[in-house]
């Protein structure tokens, strides 16, 4: 029930990490990306939200090119190409010249993008807080660090 302390850290009891990994089970569905999404009156490919949302985050902190969706969506260089060709496609996202490299693309959500990353957002939040009825801020906030940690853990580099 309880997980020691050793002097390379915390170590979970086994009926710790049970419990956690038939949570991670039960809630895998939640998160599954649907085949298609309906926005604005035409139904939008799961994939395109997926690089839109990817292009969306990562612009926060520079540039974003095919091998930065790559990477967020955890795929090959070459389906990564094909999931944006499908979202400049379908008029998502924007690609022009690297401003700093001129092999590069430079991929940026169009005004259609941003609303559908948005309403995304929206939707994903607005059911995490009908989820989360009757929770204290306390403990809503303590869901959010452990989350935030446990998946920094999940997407960290492996040496």
């Amino acid at each position: 029930m309880y997980g020691t302390c050793t002097g390379g850290g915390w170590v979970a009891d086994d009926s710790d990490l049970v419990r956690v990994d038939r949570a991670l089970l039960r809630l895998r569905r939640m998160w599954d990306a649907p085949a298609g999404i309906e926005h604005e009156g035409a139904l939008v490919e799961g994939s395109t939200l997926l690089v839109c949302l990817a292009v969306a985050e990562g612009r926060v902190t520079g540039e974003v090119g095919v091998v930065e969706v790559a990477g967020a969506l955890g795929v090959t260089h070459s389906t990564a190409s094909r999931l944006v060709s499908r979202a400049v496609g379908a008029g998502m996202v924007r690609r022009a010249p690297s401003s700093t490299d001129p092999r590069r693309a430079s991929l940026s959500t169009t005004p259609a993008g941003d609303r559908l990353v948005s309403a995304s957002r929206d939707f994903r939040t607005g059911r995490l807080a009908a989820l989360l009825e009757g929770w204290t801020g306390r403990d809503v906030a303590a869901l959010a660090d452990l989350l935030t940690r446990f998946a920094d853990a999940v997407t960290a580099p492996r040496p």
